[in-house]
């Protein structure tokens, strides 16, 4: 009974105190707010954490509880379950507005889906809310604008404030409380750990400096903020099926850069806008921007406009808005890394941080209730526009499909289906020049669409942006993934409207007593390759192509093709079949059933040109000084795509590591000078020995350097006796960006007789190249593979000395050294997960490379 009565104080006591407590929360959030303002049944982050916002770092299974409890308690808050991230962690999309909008919510996303349709009637302001997005912590340490959420969301939630109750009535605010929650919760960790009492503002404390990966990408080191056009992460997919249902009017990307700047929003310089998009999205920028000073103005906030940040590409979160008639913003904090850091302006807390961020985020909601009538005329006019910009454009439609190539086929059709572009299937056999698309292995996407200007992003080359931009400056995905397409000036007939990828019939076809045959110019034979060798099944690759009976009558087969002999394995004959018929399946690829050795044509399944594959044993080097957003794409490609083990080694590890239990080891581009000379040596042995070091960008020109691939090149001429020369200091950014690599395709010749390139299905190719690294021809004139054109199509922005630096180098080649080898790329050749055509050669770098570099014959 005492206890009972202790209780129930308690609880009085707490109920009494809710106000107080709410009241110390918005003291320095909301100052202005009167100490009713909200509702006390709906609890602060205080209070529900346990801590004041801006004290300690929230962990996202905190995040999402407080959300959880929103929803329970609130009937403004709707939570729905979006996906999970890599480290399965909750991915959520929570929509807030008033309990009479969310009666009626699938109502109302419907007649908000109408402004997407040029046909349909104007949609009437006064009756269906303006959709504001803010989304969150898309790079996982920029971690103010996840604090500055949970404040948005009570707020929202707990308001008694009339502004308040009338944003909820015109608008439906989708947040995105966490884009990033494995990138965030690993810096979260990191800066919870070394906290100290009272905080240390010192830069070089520990609190303030990330290790490697630190928390700014994904599980697999992915920059999620540059992935919305090429949808490689699954991250990424969730939110946007999300984006396209609600297809915000306005939609905030929170940000946060170097701890000694103040606050940027946009505008943004007009010399990285886009061509596609009109001046009206630009000029809405301006307008917006508006309320953001207002809100830092009350604030006593530093800020800034119009200096960097490029509105160009749609791979971005605050762009690919602008590219579906809303208007994007980025906004950026200077971060505080950490409870509190000195920096040149003063003491910057983190607390002042999410202030600046959860007043931005009000502003936001504030204009675009303002302003909805005039944001709903803008995505109107865009969608028409691009309808009648894909009218004019030079080219009618694009088909593109490769019978041989299934596999990236159909994942281009998938990418274009997640952004509701518009895709038909081929009616009838359409060929262009040597090649031929066929019904149900080709499609057709028509310019002359609402989404052209995503169509053009895919399909054709970036428009020029006339100067340099701050990220890259070539984002096409069809030549990226390496897949035949064409433009066409007239359209063809359209087939039926294709909504979904269709069902391949894939395995084992026809029975056979002699081998079986996986075309490699088919990207899922690299599963079927990577899954047969985990089960120990023997196989072939031929080096030379052949044509062979099978079941479906004369079949071609490219160089690389799967050779799965029956003979010689532990398998019996039906057993094998069965492991052939699963692994193709789940590869999405066709297994050939040979009934003889014999080829009709190339050589024959007995050749010396048909190699036995090696299993391979695959070390990543990951840790301090390397790229981990490019080592993070080797790590995709074999953990995501072929489910294929690879061990991670520190880069203190290799010199004290059995390296012979290796086959290959991959050094991204990175810093390893700091490498100890034993170390170095201890490669050169291995490499001697028989292992094959892959190596990218400055990892490429540092194995040069320490004489890795043979004897050291010589020291590039210098400009010591050219005279000084003066430029005038304003033009300094404007002339460096001239000597930045930014971003660009380039056109190559590819030798796909090489191993390194069998499946790449054509010698005129495309590649990535963001570094500048030039890689000079080896001796050996077969062994340098991929070749920059001497006069290459440069798509992107580039300067014009490092154009003419670029021209006639190599790409790519294979360095003999010993009986090893080390394989050279001037770039990432999986760059960002979606450059497919070239990360084929990495993985054929991996798996054949004992065969890469042949011993020349005797004499």
């Amino acid at each position: 009974m005492l206890r009972f009565s202790f209780a129930r104080r308690l609880l009085l006591i707490s109920l009494l105190l809710l106000p107080f407590t709410a009241i110390a929360q918005t003291a320095y959030y909301l100052p202005d707010a009167a100490p009713d303002s909200h509702d006390p049944a709906i609890p602060t982050p205080e209070q529900f954490l346990g801590y004041p916002i801006g004290s300690h770092y929230t962990r996202h299974d905190r995040i999402v509880d407080y959300l959880r409890e929103l929803d329970r308690l609130s009937d403004r808050v709707h939570v729905e379950d979006i996906g999970r991230s890599y480290e399965e962690r909750p991915l959520l999309a929570v929509l807030v507005t008033s309990s009479a909008n969310h009666a009626r919510r699938e109502q109302l996303r419907a007649a908000h889906a109408t402004l997407a349709d040029p046909d349909a009637p104007a949609v009437d302001a006064t009756q269906v809310p303006v959709v504001v997005g803010l989304y969150y912590s898309v790079h996982g340490n920029e971690t103010s604008s996840g604090e500055a959420m949970l404040l948005t969301a009570w707020h929202l939630a707990a308001s008694r404030d009339p502004e308040v109750t009338r944003w909820l009535d015109s608008a439906i605010v989708l947040i995105d409380p966490a884009q990033n929650p494995d990138g965030r919760d690993r810096a979260a960790n990191w800066h919870n750990a070394w906290k100290s009492n009272p905080a240390v503002a010192d830069p070089l404390d520990k609190e303030h400096v990330e290790p490697f990966p630190n928390g700014r990408s994904n599980h697999y080191f992915t920059d999620l903020n540059r992935d919305w056009l090429a949808v490689s992460q699954r991250e990424t997919r969730a939110k946007l099926d999300v984006f396209h249902q609600w297809l915000p009017n306005i939609q905030i990307d929170f940000h946060e850069m170097g701890s000694n700047s103040t606050y940027y929003f946009e505008p943004s310089p007009s010399s990285m806008h886009s061509p596609l998009l009109p001046q009206a999205s630009y000029d809405w920028n301006v307008t917006l921007a508006r309320y953001h000073a207002q809100a830092l103005d009350s604030l006593g906030s530093l800020y800034y406009t119009k200096e960097n940040f490029d509105n160009f590409s749609p791979v971005y979160g605050s762009t690919y808005p602008d590219f579906h008639g809303g208007v994007g913003v980025t906004v950026e904090q200077a971060s505080s890394r950490g409870l509190v850091q000195d920096t040149a302006n003063g003491r910057l807390e983190f607390r002042f941080t999410i202030r600046n961020q959860f007043a931005v985020g009000l502003a936001t909601i504030r204009g675009a209730v303002e302003e909805r009538a005039g944001l709903f005329q803008l995505q109107k006019d865009f969608f028409r526009s691009a309808r009648d910009q894909g009218r004019r454009n030079a080219y009618s439609a694009y088909v593109f499909g490769d019978p041989a190539d299934a596999t990236t086929s159909r994942r281009l059709l998938d990418l274009l289906l997640t952004h509701r572009i518009a895709v038909h299937a081929l009616d009838a056999p359409l060929t262009l020049d040597d090649r031929t698309y066929a019904p149900g292995s080709a499609w057709v996407v028509p310019a002359a669409q609402p989404q052209f200007r995503l169509v053009h992003s895919i399909f054709e080359e970036t428009p020029d942006t006339g100067g340099g931009v701050y990220g890259s400056t070539s984002y096409a995905i069809a030549h990226a993934y390496g897949l035949r397409n064409d433009r066409l000036r007239r359209s063809p007939r359209l087939g039926a409207a294709v909504t979904e990828v269709p069902a391949l019939d894939t395995g084992a076809r026809g029975e056979t007593a002699y081998a079986w045959a996986i075309d490699w110019r088919d990207l899922g034979a690299q599963r079927a390759l990577a899954e047969l060798l985990t089960r120990n099944v023997r196989v072939r690759t031929a080096f030379s192509p052949f044509t062979t009976r099978t079941a479906a009558g004369e079949t071609a087969f490219g160089e690389g093709t799967l050779v799965i002999p029956v003979a010689g394995q532990t398998l019996d004959a039906a057993a094998l079949r069965a492991a052939v018929d699963g692994v193709a399946r789940e590869a999405g690829v066709v297994a050939h059933g040979l009934a003889s050795g014999h080829s009709v044509s190339g050589i024959d399944l007995g050749s010396d040109g048909i190699k036995p594959v090696r299993k391979p044993a695959i070390a990543l080097v990951m840790g301090e000084g390397v790229n981990a957003t490019e080592i993070g794409s080797t790590w995709f490609a074999l953990s995501e795509r072929l489910h294929y083990p690879a061990t991670r080694l520190d880069p203190t590890q290799l010199g004290r590591v059995p390296l012979g239990a290796y086959t290959s080891i991959v050094l991204a581009g990175g810093r390893y000078d700091d490498l100890p000379d034993a170390t170095v040596a201890a490669l050169k042995q291995w490499i001697e020995a028989g292992g094959s070091l892959v190596t990218f960008g400055s990892a490429a020109r540092w194995a040069q350097a320490k004489g890795l691939t043979g004897a050291a090149p010589a020291p590039a001429a210098t400009d010591a006796d050219k005279p000084a020369e003066r430029l005038d200091f304003a033009a300094r950014r404007d002339t460096l960006a001239e000597q930045r690599s930014a971003g660009n395709l380039v056109s190559v010749d590819i030798d796909t007789t090489h191993p390194l390139a069998f499946g790449v299905p054509q010698r005129a190719g495309f590649v990535h190249k963001e570094t500048d690294v030039t890689l000079a021809p080896l001796p050996d004139a077969f062994s340098n593979v991929v070749r920059i054109d001497d006069d290459p199509l440069i798509n992107g922005y580039l300067g014009a000395e490092l154009r003419a630096a670029l021209a006639g180098t190599v790409w790519a080649q294979v360095a003999r050294v010993g009986s090893g080898n080390v394989v050279l790329f001037a770039d990432d050749p999986a760059h960002r997960k979606y450059w497919l055509g070239t990360e084929r050669m990495l993985v054929n770098a991996l798996f054949f490379a004992d065969q890469l570099a042949p011993a020349p014959p005797r004499r």
